[in-house]
């Protein structure tokens, strides 16, 4: 009895191997959640700066569309501020036919020159 009261008072707890396993486990688990965290918040960024970039294209259409349609073919440019930051837009119109101009808005994001929307399309002459 004795005996295995003594066997019994050595295996209580865990061994260092199990402990190591344990932890293992649990870094990896840690490391992972953190890097889903982080490419979650990038690409939220990513979005919303292609949301705003969209709705600057957006803008720039419906100025076409009303107090500032394209006489001739060719490009213009120019810097709006919104949301907080500056975006420059490049329109470039071709003319296809006697009835339509062809459009093509890119907007860059100021600081880092980089394209992050291109809108396409069609608008009539004026």
């Amino acid at each position: 009895m004795a005996r295995l009261q003594k066997k019994l008072k050595i295996s209580e707890g865990f061994s260092l191997l199990e402990v190591a396993v344990a932890l293992l486990i649990l870094s990896i688990s840690v490391i992972a959640v953190y890097q889903f965290i982080t490419s979650t918040s990038l690409s939220s960024l990513q979005l919303t700066e292609r949301v705003i970039a969209r709705e600057v294209a957006n803008n720039r259409v419906a100025l076409m569309n009303t107090i500032d349609p394209p006489l001739m073919a060719g490009p213009r440019r120019g810097i709006i501020s919104m949301n907080g930051k500056n975006w420059l837009w490049e329109e470039k119109t071709q003319s296809i036919s006697k009835e339509f101009f062809q459009y093509s808005i890119e907007v860059k994001n100021a600081k880092s020159q980089q394209a992050i929307f291109i809108r396409e399309g069609f608008i009539e002459k004026r």
